[in-house]
C-alpha cells in the first residue's frame, strides 16, 4: 500500500459526514441572503465568502444523488420522494427568494429550487439504463428535461451532472471532469444572463472536488440521515423565508 493511500484511509469521510458538510454549507450560503434584495447588494468580499463556502453543496448533492440511484433498491419509490421534495421545495424556495409561486413570474435561473433539476437527473439515469430503448427517444426526453428545468436554480445543469457522474461511477476522474465541465457552462451562463460577479462565484465548486476524492463510498454509521435533507431543505428554506419576511420587510 502507498503512502497516499495510506493517508486516504485515515482521512477518508463516509457519505453522511460529505452530506453534513453539503447542509452546512447550504445554511450559510442562505442565510447570508437575508435582506438581500439585489445582487449587487451582495458583491462584498464578505458576502461572496460566504456564498463561495455554498458552492461546495450543489457537486455533493449532485454526486450523491447518482449514488442513491445506484444503491437503491426501488428505484420509483426513491423518485417519488425526490418529487414530493420537488413540489414541496417550491413554495419554500419561493416564499425564501421574495418571489411568486408562479414559476412563470419568477426570474431566470430562479424559478423553481433545485429539488427540481435532481428529481430530473434521477429519471435522466434511468432513461440513459433502458438498453431497449433507441437511443434518439433518449436524447429526446433528455432535451425536453433539460428545457423544464432550464430556468431552476442550478438550471439543467443539474440533471445534467447527475447523468454524467452515474454514467461514469467507478472512474473518479472523469466523473469530475464532467462535473466541473458542466458547472463551468453554467457559470458562463450565468455570468451573461444574470451576474458577472456571481457567475464567477459558481467557480468556487471546484472546491468539492478534494472532498469527493475522499468519499470512502460507505454510507456512515447513521443511515437515517440521509433521509433528514427531505426534511431540512424546505423546512431552513421556509424559516429563512419567515424571518426575512417578518424583520426585513
Amino acid at each position: 500500500m502507498t503512502k497516499v493511500s495510506s493517508l486516504k484511509d485515515k482521512i477518508s469521510l463516509s457519505g453522511n459526514v460529505l452530506k453534513v458538510i453539503a447542509i452546512i454549507a447550504m445554511t450559510i450560503d442562505h442565510l447570508a441572503w437575508m435582506g438581500i434584495a439585489e445582487y449587487s447588494q451582495a458583491e462584498t468580499p464578505a458576502q461572496i465568502f460566504l456564498h463561495c463556502i455554498g458552492r461546495l453543496t450543489a457537486p455533493i448533492m449532485f454526486f450523491f444523488v447518482a449514488e442513491g440511484y445506484h444503491h437503491t433498491r426501488d428505484y420509483w419509490k426513491y423518485l417519488g420522494r425526490m418529487a414530493a421534495l420537488a413540489a414541496i421545495s417550491h413554495f419554500a424556495f419561493c416564499y425564501f427568494a421574495y418571489q411568486s409561486f408562479n414559476p412563470f413570474k419568477n426570474e431566470l435561473f430562479n424559478a423553481t429550487s433545485i429539488a427540481w433539476p435532481l428529481m430530473w437527473g434521477l429519471i435522466f439515469l434511468r432513461v440513459w439504463d433502458m438498453e431497449k430503448t433507441d437511443i434518439w427517444l433518449k436524447m429526446l426526453i433528455s432535451v425536453v428535461g433539460c428545457i423544464l428545468t432550464v430556468t431552476s436554480d442550478w438550471s439543467c445543469a443539474a440533471p445534467l451532472a447527475i447523468l454524467m457522474i452515474g454514467r461514469n461511477r467507478g472512474k473518479f476522474h472523469k466523473q469530475m471532469l464532467w462535473l466541473m465541465a458542466i458547472i463551468t457552462l453554467y457559470a458562463v451562463a450565468f455570468y451573461i444572463f444574470k451576474n458577472p460577479t456571481y457567475g464567477m462565484v459558481h467557480m468556487a465548486s471546484w472546491f468539492s472536488v478534494p472532498l469527493l476524492s475522499i468519499y470512502n463510498g460507505r454510507r456512515g454509521k447513521l443511515r437515517w440521515l440521509g433521509k433528514i435533507f427531505y426534511l431540512y431543505y424546505p423546512a431552513h428554506l421556509a424559516l429563512i423565508g419567515l424571518v426575512t419576511h417578518t424583520v426585513f420587510s
